[in-house]
């Protein structure tokens, strides 16, 4: 897309003219205070498993991990990096790198990404996909700040190489924003665009039912605070997709569908989003609305979700000299937007949180939800003509009763022997209704307690940690039911260089006639030399007995960590 290219090697000129201009403004004082550092810290991992039954995890697995960081005078870099040996038994490759090395050198307002980073424009353009090229943030003391990236979002897989068998293309992406702040509004514009690279697969993928896919994202984000205790933002993005970077342009004599590459299968596609909040006094009133169109999609995002509009509300306040704090929702949100789907959802969602500090040593929280899904069929005309034997079943509305109920209780208490007592209660039910009538067998309850306590013994550094928990599910006429507990004792050693606890668990689970149980032994120490040094050992052996098979597992992990 050459008019991205132009327009970037301009805005470069332009910030390195800005940046030159700045920069000759020396700040004598703080030249002369060198200030230089070096911090930071290197960790190496290790992971040993053995099992009598099938394995599919490496039996050794290692982790070399750390980050550094030196400043000097107003400079920082910060460089981390991640080496690893998972996922050598995939079988397959991914297209994404488990290896990594980052760079992140800092001066005053001046930031640069180099190597294997990911930076973050906004939900609907640029969401944290890591790549590999460099990226620079300026952010100077005036109103405008800008960002720009560029790099590898994705490497070319041949399909023998892939999971999936189908190939994937190696994929580039390009960025920036520029923003304006003012002292009661901000103005952001991005722009983003990623294309594949249609000479990095040596195969022929037409039958693989994939296709090279390029994608320009214009986004526009409005914040204000013009009127007093009132907040408003909001974000307007373009997306310009086409499935196949092949096809010709929809219009070569029209001078935007050129400059766009707009083509014969692209798609123009949006997304809006907006939140109003007010407060006044210990009150505060949110407003958020949402709406993206069908298959919209940005490059520049790992997972996304389209077809949705939300709508929803919230209000929260304290009481009581703010002991007692409250929130609450509603929303709305259905799918289907363009009424091309044989059934379309629609969700109404309620909630209620609640947090009580009784005094220092005891509080209270509390939750209530409600979830309500509606799913409506829309059958056409031709869909009666054609098919004569219909069932109630596809005709009628269903919807889905969901709630969810938390309460849970902390008292602390105790001197010399410091006791902590946590109690979690949770209920939740669902239902299934269609034409009205929930049937036997469209129900399903789970209920889970769980009860913990901690007993320190302050004087000779010992600690005594019990806790049990049941949970109880029945789906339908099926019920089953789970419980168990664990008991570990960790104590203080060598003037508190050393640390060292030793715990046992045990857990059943009864579904009809089955019963299957999980017996647990573990052993961990770490110990701290010379301030910086920390050496950790765990082991852990578990003992899985079923009706179908019994299971041996052990897993030792060792760690290394030095800071500096």
């Amino acid at each position: 897309m050459k008019y991205m290219k132009n327009y970037c090697f301009f805005l470069v000129i332009f910030l390195l003219g800005i940046t030159t201009g700045k920069g000759q403004e020396v700040d004598i004082e703080n030249f002369k205070k060198i200030n230089f550092k070096v911090t930071g810290g290197i960790n190496a991992n290790s992971v040993f498993f053995a099992t009598n039954g099938s394995n599919n995890r490496l039996p050794f697995t290692y982790l070399l991990s750390g980050n550094m960081s030196v400043s000097a005078f107003s400079f920082s870099m910060p460089l981390s990096y991640t080496l690893t040996n998972q996922g050598n038994n995939l079988g397959y490759t991914v297209p994404f790198n488990f290896n990594r090395l980052s760079l992140m050198p800092k001066y005053k307002w001046v930031k640069a990404y180099i190597g294997d980073v990911s930076m973050n424009f906004s939900p609907y353009t640029l969401s944290g996909h890591p790549f590999r090229g460099g990226g620079l943030e300026l952010s100077p003391k005036g109103r405008f700040k800008f960002a720009m990236m560029g790099g590898q979002l994705i490497k070319a897989i041949e399909s023998n190489e892939s999971a999936t068998k189908v190939p994937v293309f190696q994929r580039m992406g390009y960025g920036m924003k520029i923003g304006y702040t003012q002292s009661k509004y901000r103005l952001e514009w991005i722009g983003f665009y990623a294309k594949d690279n249609l000479n990095s697969i040596h195969e022929n993928f037409d039958s693989k039912q994939v296709s090279p896919k390029e994608n320009l994202v214009s986004s526009l984000n409005f914040s204000s605070s013009l009127v007093q205790n009132l907040d408003f933002t909001i974000e307007y993005a373009v997306s310009l997709l086409s499935e196949d970077l092949r096809s010709k342009i929809l219009n070569e004599s029209d001078f935007i569908s050129t400059k766009l590459s707009i083509r014969e299968n692209t798609s123009v596609l949006k997304a809006v989003k907006a939140n109003i909040n007010y407060t006044i006094q210990k009150t505060k009133l949110g407003i958020a609305y949402e709406r993206v169109d069908p298959n919209y999609k940005t490059l520049g995002a790992l997972f996304f979700s389209n077809d949705l509009e939300n709508i929803s509300m919230n209000l929260s306040r304290a009481f009581l000299s703010e002991k007692l704090q409250m929130n609450s929702s509603i929303g709305f949100q259905r799918d289907d937007l363009a009424g091309q789907k044989k059934q379309n959802t629609k969700r109404l969602v309620g909630s209620l949180n609640a947090s009580f500090q009784a005094n220092s040593k005891l509080n209270f929280t509390g939750s209530y939800s409600n979830f309500t899904t509606y799913t409506n069929r829309n059958l056409s005309q031709f869909d009666y003509i054609n098919n004569p034997n219909l069932t109630p079943a596809d005709t009628l509305n269903f919807r889905q009763l969901s709630q969810n109920a938390t309460l849970g209780m902390n008292y602390t208490f105790g001197k010399k022997k410091n006791h902590n007592l946590n109690f979690n209660y949770n209920i939740s039910g669902q239902a299934n209704e269609q034409g009205g009538i929930i049937r036997k067998g469209q129900t399903s309850q789970v209920q889970n307690y769980n009860l913990t306590h901690t007993l320190q013994f302050v004087p000779i550094k010992m600690a005594l940690n019990t806790s049990f928990n049941y949970t109880s599910n029945t789906v339908s006429s099926m019920s089953s039911h789970a419980q168990g507990g664990a008991i570990s004792l960790s104590k203080k050693l060598m003037k508190d260089k050393m640390n060292s606890n030793l715990g046992l668990l045990y857990n059943s689970n009864i579904t009809g006639s089955q019963h299957n149980s999980v017996l647990g032994l573990k052993l961990m120490t770490n110990y701290t030399a010379f301030k910086k040094h920390i050496f950790s050992l765990g082991a852990i052996q578990m003992f899985k007995n079923s009706s179908q098979q019994n299971l041996n597992e052990l897993t030792v992990n060792f760690n290394y960590g030095y800071n500096f």
